[in-house]
């Protein structure tokens, strides 16, 4: 593949030249004075600037090239080139040109002066300059108030995405809508239990994922609920707004083609001590695994020193059988008492680092657009093939994209869109603590004497499909076993799209029809083979997963100008229909070794399953006032009808309404302000908005439960619901700014905000002699306060250099203000290993504190920070619940550069997130088992631990063994230990182009062709106080995810690739 990019590259060199040379000047129609930095661009994009005198020099193809000049504050002038050689333009100063489109609530295209909140949009070069699997990945450090997680399972995972931080106890996601229409954004889990036993949780991916930025034409973020408030109950976390691509700028028939190819490898993995092997006190010998041996049960790294000569019988020692045959030690189902023959004891350095892969993902996009008399369409097709860096992962997704834009007449107008998503992985891999995350196996509990390369054959011999083999037979499976057997597949098709019809009644007045829909099915397996750690007798589970949403609305528009006023109103309505479903059929014992088919089942076949049907019916109004074109008044109102708010007696909770007010003031339109100020705009908006429930709050339902005695049986819901039950309401006040200095050289955007959230929906702990375990209840006040600025300069600029650089800053804090129970903290999650409450860590809420704040143990200390340490020299457990600190960070910075000197292009994303703390779950696990490289110093004499005595105050002189000192001090039963700054700065993306033009007629193209090549990386560097992971995490728990908390997460990945672009 390399030798045909590079052919491919040659040829394009060799081809691409210049055929005429054209100079000017370019001037301001008014004064006359010269415009330095005009940019000037050929009909196939090559470009230059004019210098700081106004003139320029720009080479083309032929006579029928036209010259486009646009600058900031001036029209765009566009002149045929014929046979002129020297072209003079003067250009008109035009104030409208200072404002940018944006695509706002509704789809309705706006001013950015207009408006009187904060929005923030990125175009699709922004987004598809570095690609990711996850485009939400591609949005962290390059918008204010946004915040991106990645998922902890690799390729395909999950990403949690936040708009202004946490404000809800439930829910914290924004609303997704693309062309108008609302998509899920859900990650909808397999069934599971905390228990050492039962499918660990997977994560298949989150449903804005499948949205293909190579189709992205923009992305514009409503932040605040004044630019959600017409989303009314779905709005108060922010809305993502996403335009599709379409044919409008297409003259005739145009093809574009873009592939990418990345190689992933491991971003971070852990440190380790390679000093001492496996077992406990200094001593380990293999017998089966299972405790047979000395300290063969567990395999903590506190063993015989390594690399020093000595001889042990290990797991992939050698076994001679009667008939001469040569078994390892670990085929213990094939022999037995027989002798293992003693190998040497060495270390393994790099046994983590030989599991990981290198990935592969491929991305090529075709798309072909055309443009013609009345109307235009674009028809896209992308395929994306990734292999991912943990053994067997595995992600393909084929999207194909349909815009059609159509005017019979001058006032009608049709446009439909539909894109068709088939995403599909021969495994995701579990999460979490447990013998099916390899992580488990490898990182907490791999001994440093684990030679990997042993494990690849994974069946002993002679019992494939019955028996693994493996380095431990009491908590462990192999890896391989785990990822190429235990495989948990999926498919899943979908389709959203809309089609929409706009009538111009009269010359001010239009309606327009819109229906849009969100349909997904997914067909899961989940396959466990005969030997697995927690089945025995090997599992299979189907997984059904099914998504219906349909809306359906109408808008009225009137526009008109009265002398020095203009009026736009608007009038609508909207109708949501939703359907969600998922059913989990499984046996936990087969009856044949690699049958997986439920029809296999040796144990009761269980079935778990859930289905929700909801309506939402909505009325709306906008009201859009301006004056003078420098003030401006936005006016709407929104009443939502909600199902879930109803009980099957009565609807009288389930209207709620929701206004908004907003208002900007252009300065610079109405004051004589100094010459540097180029733009000057003061912004102000109230608003209120909700945040829906889910279905079944409101009333009682019944739910399945494991049969008995082959009968089906049904009990009902944990929870005791709420008739009266209410969404939560969120206020919010938000001023700012817009001011452009150095005709836009510099340019800045502040914004205050102060958001108020009531009536939040809590889950409250009730007495279990109730027969229930929580009672949904609204209460709790959240207030949320907060700061964002984006910075932009264009530090330099001449004919031939352009460096444009961009800060986006936010920082935001929630406390809480009220709680509905009269004392105490209010448990909103937690993070647990198994069903242990003493490895748990608690997401509680007090008045006072901030969401985000999480609770452990630790160990006791005096007044002055000193542990206490007994008499024995050993710490002593604090088992009263303690803050340990808050996952939210302090602030965050995204830097983003662009440099662009004649046709190369380098830009790249530095992103600071400052502050917040993480538990590491592998931190804990790998220093208890003597894994990490924090347990190398190993004293014979013992490790004296930093404390006073308990009883005499004096400084603690008693030593312990090194191995008792570092599995007391992080213990997992106490998290106080196990705490990083969870704070990085990363290098998270960077590119270097080159971009040329053929002449026209090559390879038969009569406009030629436009090429682009990149090298691209991504998440390439970080700076980190823990050496042992990425430090952004995101764990599961249950049906959910929590931050703050690193659970055995597998290996984040470092891309580096090539990108090439062609279009003609």
């Amino acid at each position: 593949m390399k030798y045909i990019y590079t052919c491919i590259i040659v040829m394009l060199c060799i081809f691409g030249n210049a055929q005429i040379s054209v100079s000017g000047k370019v001037t301001d129609a008014k004064t006359k004075e010269p415009i330095p930095f005009v940019n000037i661009t050929t009909s196939n994009g090559k470009g230059t600037t004019t210098d700081d005198d106004g003139f320029y020099s720009i080479v083309v193809n032929s006579q029928q090239d036209q010259l486009t000049y646009s600058f900031l504050g001036y029209k765009t002038e566009i002149i045929l080139i014929g046979e002129q050689t020297t072209i003079n333009v003067t250009l008109i100063e035009d104030a409208s040109a200072l404002n940018e489109v944006v695509i706002t609530a509704l789809g309705l295209e706006r001013d950015t002066r207009e408006l009187g909140y904060a929005v923030q949009a990125i175009d699709s070069e922004k987004l598809t300059e570095v690609k990711t699997v996850n485009f939400l990945d591609n949005l962290q450090g390059k918008l204010a108030g946004v915040t991106v997680t990645q998922g902890a399972t690799g390729v395909g995972s999950s990403s949690k995405i936040t708009i202004r931080g946490e404000a809800s106890f439930s829910n914290n996601n924004p609303l997704f809508v693309v062309d108008g229409v609302p998509i899920n954004n859900e990650t909808v889990f397999n069934f599971t239990n905390e228990a050492a036993a039962g499918f660990q949780e997977i994560d298949f991916g989150n449903g804005a994922m499948e949205v293909n930025p190579d189709d992205i034409a923009s992305l514009t973020v409503l932040k605040g609920p004044s630019a959600a408030a017409l989303y009314g109950t779905r709005a108060s976390n922010g809305v993502i707004v996403i335009e599709t691509k379409n044919g409008t700028n297409a003259k005739g028939l145009g093809i574009s083609y873009n592939t990418s190819i990345f190689v992933d490898t491991a971003f971070k993995l852990p440190e380790f001590q390679n000093a001492y092997g496996q077992g406990n006190s200094g001593q380990f010998e293999y017998v089966d695994g299972l405790g047979g041996g000395i300290n063969d049960n567990i395999t903590y790294s506190w063993g015989p020193r390594l690399d020093v000569g000595l001889l042990i019988p290990q797991f992939d020692s050698p076994v001679e059988l009667a008939n001469g045959t040569i078994v390892r030690g670990g085929d213990t189902s094939v022999y037995s008492g027989l002798e293992i023959t003693p190998t040497p004891f060495v270390s393994n350095p790099d046994n983590l680092k030989d599991f990981y892969e290198t990935g592969i993902t491929t991305i090529n996009n075709l798309s072909i657009s055309n443009g013609f008399n009345t109307g235009n369409y674009r028809l896209s097709f992308t395929d994306l093939r990734s292999e991912a860096i943990i053994p067997g992962v595995n992600l393909d997704r084929q999207t194909v994209n349909a815009k059609l834009n159509f005017k019979p007449s001058d006032n009608t107008e049709f446009k439909a869109a539909i894109s068709y998503i088939n995403s599909s992985s021969d495994n995701r891999p579990s999460n979490g603590y447990g013998s099916e995350n390899v992580n488990y196996s490898l990182v907490a509990w791999g001994p440093r004497s684990l030679n990997i390369n042993s494990l690849r054959d994974y069946w002993q011999p002679g019992l494939r499909d019955l028996q693994q083999y493996s380095f431990n037979y009491t908590f462990f499976d192999n890896p391989y076993f785990i990822l190429n057997e235990n495989t948990n597949s999926f498919n899943r098709d979908r389709i959203f799209g809309n089609v929409s019809f706009k009538q111009h009644i009269t010359s001010n007045l239009s309606l327009t029809l819109r229906s849009g829909i969100d349909y997904s099915t997914e067909k899961r397996e989940l396959r466990r083979a005969y030997s697995s750690n927690r089945f025995q007798n090997g599992a299979y589970a189907e997984h059904d997963v099914e998504f219906r949403e349909v809306n359906t609305d109408f808008l009225f528009n009137y526009k008109n100008n009265f002398s020095d006023f203009s009026v736009d109103l608007y009038f609508g309505g909207n109708r949501l229909n939703q359907t969600a479903s998922n059913r989990q059929s499984q046996t936990v014992s087969l009856a044949q070794p690699g049958i997986f088919n439920l029809n296999n089942a040796a144990s009761p076949i269980e079935v778990f399953q859930f289905k929700s049907e909801k309506r939402i019916n909505s009325l709306y109004g906008i009201a859009k006032l301006g004056y003078k074109d420098f003030l401006f008044l936005d006016i709407t109102g929104r009443n939502d009808w909600s199902s879930a708010l109803a009980t099957p007696f009565s609807a009288d909770n389930s209207s709620f309404f929701y206004p908004s007010v907003s208002s900007s003031v252009i300065l610079s339109n109405v004051l004589d302000l100094p010459k540097a100020i180029s733009f000057a705009k003061f912004r102000a908006s109230i608003a209120q908005v909700g945040n829906d429930t889910n279905a079944y709050q409101t009333s009682s339902a019944f739910v399945a439960q494991t049969p008995f005695d082959s009968q089906p049986t049904f009990s009902n819901q944990d929870f005791i619901a709420n008739s009266n039950l209410k969404p939560e309401r969120t206020t919010s006040y938000e001023i700012g700014t817009d001011l452009r200095f150095f005709d836009s050289k510099l340019r800045l955007d502040f914004t205050y905000y102060n958001a108020t959230t009531t009536d939040q929906i809590i889950s409250l702990p009730v007495a279990i002699s109730s027969g229930y375990n929580q009672q949904v209840v609204n209460g709790g006040k959240v207030n949320t306060q907060g700061i964002e600025i984006i910075l932009g300069t264009t530090p330099l600029q001449n004919e031939n250099f352009t460096w444009n650089s961009t800060f986006n800053f936010a920082t935001n804090r929630a406390v809480i203000k009220d709680l509905p129970q009269a004392d105490g903290r209010l448990t909103l999650a937690y993070s647990r290993i198994y069903d242990s409450a003493n490895q748990t860590v608690w997401f509680q809420v007090e008045e006072g504190g901030r969401i985000g704040d999480f609770y452990g143990t630790g160990y006791q200390r005096n007044e002055n920070g000193e542990f206490l340490i007994d008499d024995n020299g050993n710490f002593i457990a604090d088992n009263n619940l303690k803050k340990l600190g808050n996952y939210n960070p302090d602030f965050t910075l995204g830097w983003n550069n662009n440099f662009t000197y004649k046709n190369w292009n380098l830009s790249f994303l530095l992103d600071w997130r400052q502050g917040g703390e993480i538990v590491s779950r592998t931190r804990a696990l790998g220093n208890v088992g003597g894994q990490l490289a924090e347990t190398g110093f190993r004293p014979e004499n013992g490790i004296v631990a930093q404390g006073v005595n308990v009883n005499t105050g004096q400084p603690n002189t008693v030593a312990i063994s090194a191995e008792s000192y570092y599995r007391q001090f992080y213990d997992r039963n106490h998290e106080e230990n196990n705490i990083y700054d969870a704070s990085f700065l990363k290098l998270r993306q960077m590119s270097i182009g080159y971009s040329f033009s053929t002449k026209n007629g090559f390879l038969g193209l009569k406009d030629g062709m436009d090429i682009s090549l990149s090298l691209v990386g991504n998440n390439l560097f970080a700076i980190t106080e823990n050496p042992h992971f990425d430090p952004e995490q995101l764990a599961v728990q249950d049906n959910g995810f929590v931050s703050g908390v690193e659970d055995m997460s597998y290996a984040t990945t470092r891309s580096i690739g090539f990108k090439a672009g062609f279009n003609f």
